[in-house]
């Protein structure tokens, strides 16, 4: 099972895994309202809020109304592309329910790097189901995994198992991807120093406002996931120097509806740039996921042991 055990034990679904938290800023701040308050939707939009006001007053005051509307909803379609240097390309798409913690049903197809030629050296496929659930990730292998686990599809890893792949600890991987929601996208915008409303766009079919900052990573460390340990938050921004990153840009494109429509976020790495685009619909429609039978799954751990 060398192949199929190598492209487990390389930490592909690890780099899945990742793939979702940098949907949102790897610095972007915890958000105190919860999602579920309500929504007003006779409320004006962000731009009519922040009317008479200029520069960043004029952006700070919208996007607290933006994220007070998107806390009060708990769940959303996304369609994300991903690019991490020379180590990966994909895409995801499917939806994320981030009412207590976060689930999600993804797809999801690596369409470049090294870890689409692993893939693809593996005999396994490029495109594949995840899904995220509170206590573990659930990655389909297919059919190459099929032939060599007794028939079983499913790879089964807790944070503790995605820990050991990315080099960190399984509370840092818990508390990145479980707190992870569109919230933070306008706390990231929020927390920069040169917070700015660059105007009015259209993000597919949809009228929007962007706005756009730049946020110092290792300083917002803490504040992005303040129930990491000391020693967690250190490791973390061991990982940050290690990689290069120093610096992210975050654009934001704000329905009128007081939604995100579009984040994008863009930094620099030793392995070369990485972007993540990500479009949000559909907020406040119903996901329902379950892990997969037990009968069709492997734990990592029992994986690396055959």
């Amino acid at each position: 099972m060398r192949g199929i055990r190598g492209v487990a034990a390389a930490g592909v679904a690890a780099v899945s895994a990742l793939a979702l938290a940098a949907c949102g800023p790897l610095g972007s701040s915890a958000s105190d309202d919860k999602p579920g308050d309500s929504v007003d939707k006779a409320a004006p939009t962000a731009a009519q809020t922040a009317k008479g006001l200029s520069g960043a007053a004029h952006a700070i005051t919208a996007l607290d109304l933006v994220k007070k509307t998107a806390a009060g909803v708990h769940s959303a379609k996304v369609d994300s592309t991903i690019t991490m240097g020379t180590v990966m390309s994909m895409s995801n798409k499917g939806a994320l329910d981030w009412a207590d913690g976060l689930v999600g049903d993804m797809t999801i197809t690596y369409t470049g790097g090294t870890v689409a030629d692993s893939l693809r050296q593996a005999g396994a496929s490029t495109t594949m189901a995840a899904r995220y659930l509170p206590d573990a990730y659930y990655v389909n292998l297919g059919s190459a995994l099929a032939a060599q686990a007794g028939g079983k599809h499913w790879v089964k890893y807790t944070y503790a198992d995605l820990g050991k792949f990315t080099g960190s600890s399984g509370s840092y991987l818990k508390d990145t991807i479980q707190n992870n929601n569109p919230v933070k996208s306008v706390d990231a915008v929020l927390a920069s120093p040169d917070i700015k409303n660059v105007g009015d766009e259209n993000v597919r079919g949809i009228e929007a406002t962007h706005y756009t900052g730049t946020i110092d990573v290792a300083a917002m460390t803490g504040k992005s996931l303040p129930n990491l340990s000391a020693a967690d938050q250190a490791q973390l921004k061991d990982l940050l120097a290690k990689s290069g990153i120093t610096t992210e840009t975050v654009d934001l494109w704000v329905s009128g509806a007081n939604l995100p429509v579009e984040a994008v976020v863009t930094a620099s790495t030793k392995t070369g740039p990485m972007k993540t685009t990500t479009y949000y619909s559909d907020f406040g429609a119903p996901v329902s996921v379950k892990a997969p039978a037990l009968s069709d799954t492997v734990n990592v751990s029992d994986l690396m042991n055959q």
